[in-house]
């Protein structure tokens, strides 16, 4: 019995390290979860931000397409409204161009060298060549130089 009581003694202070193991070994597992359980926390918050920043960027995306959208639109509208006035310039030159043929050189001569040069070079550029020439030859030397001048800037000799 004394022997048996003697190995049982011998059994349990054998296991005390084993068990002083175990429970550091459940004690580190146990911190080890608690890492675990705040770095999840941290995933989950990050997840949270990437989340809301997606969000915010396809709003931003989905804005600069509208905005695009009516930029492009005006720039359509600016088109067509410059298109318009250019027709309405055309036409009023055409007029302008049918007025000046019609009349007198010596009429048509003073109010020639008042226009803008870049109207009067116009008007003598769209009139026929015998009107032109006439027109030019009543005005003023320095504004028909002016002219000519303008009009050989606009067409490269050959």
């Amino acid at each position: 019995m004394f022997f048996h009581l003697l190995i049982i003694i011998l059994i349990l202070l054998l296991s005390v390290p084993l068990m002083a193991e175990s429970f550091n070994e459940h004690e580190n597992l146990i911190d080890m979860a608690t890492l675990l359980k705040e770095r999840e926390k941290k995933l989950e918050n990050r997840e949270a931000v990437l989340d809301e920043k997606a969000k915010r960027i396809e709003f931003l995306q989905q804005e600069l397409k509208k905005q695009e959208s009516e930029i492009r639109n005006t720039r359509e509208s600016f088109a067509k409204v410059l298109a318009d006035l250019k027709a309405l310039k055309d036409e009023d030159l055409s007029r302008l161009v049918e007025v000046y043929t019609a009349m007198k050189p010596a009429a048509a001569a003073p109010l020639l060298e008042e226009l803008d040069l870049r109207y009067a070079v116009e008007v003598i550029l769209r009139m026929p060549t015998k009107k032109s020439a006439k027109l030019l030859s009543a005005v003023e030397e320095k504004r028909a130089v002016a002219i000519s001048r303008a009009i050989t800037a606009l067409k490269p000799a050959q």
